[in-house]
């Protein structure tokens, strides 16, 4: 499935009661989009990124900057996200240039339902994880 099967899929999908909204951000130079714009209803400060390859589903959602660490507790923040990321399911967090994320990956093949369900949960999660790291922001 394309992306752009996927966006106009996910468009207006309502999921555990919450309804998505997809934007096709990048496209490449044959006019394939590369890169949807996921918001999950109620999450709208959090949007979700969806790419793929001919293998995965890859999405990832940008919490903060680096420039946003309190910089004393740089070590420590990234101390704390290798322990979350063990409880925080279906996610894991990253470090893109000066971007902290958290991201998830799944298969091509999952079903449309079950993709909505893990942006659903990324969103949450996303929310979640800047609660609890608040404070080792500015």
């Amino acid at each position: 499935m394309s992306l752009k099967e996927l966006a106009i899929k996910l468009n207006g999908f309502v999921q555990d009661g919450f309804a998505l909204d997809v934007l096709p951000m990048q496209e490449n130079g044959e006019g394939e989009i590369t890169v949807l714009q996921v918001t999950v209803e109620g999450f709208d400060e959090l949007p979700v990124y969806v790419t793929a390859t001919d293998e995965q589903i890859l999405c990832v959602t940008n919490l903060f900057t680096k420039s946003e660490v309190k910089p004393d507790l740089v070590n420590e923040l990234n101390s704390t996200l290798l322990q979350l990321t063990v409880n925080v399911p279906l996610s894991s967090f990253g470090v893109i240039d000066e971007q902290y994320v958290l991201f998830g990956a799944m298969s091509v093949g999952t079903l449309v339902e079950n993709i909505a369900h893990e942006l659903v949960t990324q969103a949450e999660n996303s929310l979640e994880a800047l609660e609890a790291l608040e404070q080792f922001l500015n």
